[in-house]
């Protein structure tokens, strides 16, 4: 089977050729992706209007050279598999209405994709993973545990109360004047910084559940700011590793919850698949790695 993926949920417009079957691990044919980062740079942040009004004018052109470097036509697949929730209304449609225009004109089945669930899924292109896992989603607009039992079984165990960890990262890059996507920026600094400079909070620490709270660390950070000003230099350094640390020790903390629930639903010490555009931060990685390495 020859699958086309679109995704316009947010602010890149990615599309995908991908083959295979369920008896072997699935072959990327071609993918295609534009990023709005440099467009979206001068607003600080994703603009839906403008991420639509982008989405609209890529996607035919990048469908055309995904079959190009794919060496097929559309008339070749199988199925349409397009992001449908959650994300933005108008990028989303955007997305949507390709799909149904190509399966209008060539008479190909569409299925409906939630890339909260595909981004854990896609860790089946690279490697092995048999059911159930743990699945962890850190990305701009979610942070949750979910307990994977196949490709269609998702069971929340745990999920942010107030903002997600993306939403974090990008909201106190912001507030230290770093400029989008910050999360990338913060990463980058943290590397050359001291975690322990600033004892910035982990929300709700002392409940004993799979559930996040980053609204507090937030507000810890603007009155950061207030009291000291904008850092500079090897300050900047020390803040934005103190501020990444607290959201790392939030999500490993909490992983042990959802681990220790997943175990009781399923008998099993299960694996941990981490998914969304959190999941390269560097430090996130040596956190998860460093509690997880056995």
């Amino acid at each position: 089977m020859i699958v086309l993926g679109i995704e316009t949920s947010c602010d890149d417009t990615s599309l995908c050729l991908i083959k295979g079957d369920n008896s072997a691990r699935p072959e990327v044919l071609s993918h295609t992706r534009f990023s709005q980062d440099t467009i979206l740079r001068e607003w600080g942040g994703v603009v839906p209007e403008i991420a639509a009004r982008n989405h609209l004018a890529k996607l035919s052109p990048l469908i055309k050279q995904t079959f190009e470097e794919a060496n097929l036509k559309v008339s070749d697949i199988d199925l349409i598999g397009v992001t449908t929730h959650p994300g933005l209304l108008g990028p989303l449609l955007t997305g949507l209405n390709a799909a149904k225009t190509l399966a209008l004109l060539y008479k190909k089945p569409i299925v409906a994709v939630n890339h909260l669930f595909a981004h854990l899924e896609a860790v089946h292109l690279h490697e092995e993973i048999t059911y159930p896992y743990l699945g962890l989603v850190v990305s701009g607009g979610h942070t949750l545990f979910l307990l994977v039992s196949g490709p269609n079984e998702f069971e929340p165990l745990g999920s942010t109360l107030d903002d997600a960890a993306g939403e974090a990262f990008d909201k106190g890059g912001k507030l230290l004047g770093l400029g989008y996507p910050a999360g990338v920026l913060i990463d980058q600094h943290a590397k050359l910084g001291n975690p322990k400079a600033i004892n910035f909070p982990v929300g709700i620490r002392d409940s004993k559940n799979a559930n996040f709270s980053f609204s507090g660390l937030k507000t810890s950070m603007r009155t950061f700011i207030d009291k000291e000003g904008l850092p500079k230099d090897q300050r900047l350094n020390d803040v934005c590793a103190s501020y990444q640390d607290a959201i790392v020790r939030a999500i490993v903390l909490k992983s042990k919850y959802a681990k220790a629930f997943a175990k009781e639903k399923t008998g099993k010490e299960l694996r941990l698949v981490v998914g969304g555009g959190v999941a390269c931060n560097s430090g996130l990685r040596s956190g998860l790695v460093a509690k997880y390495k056995n």
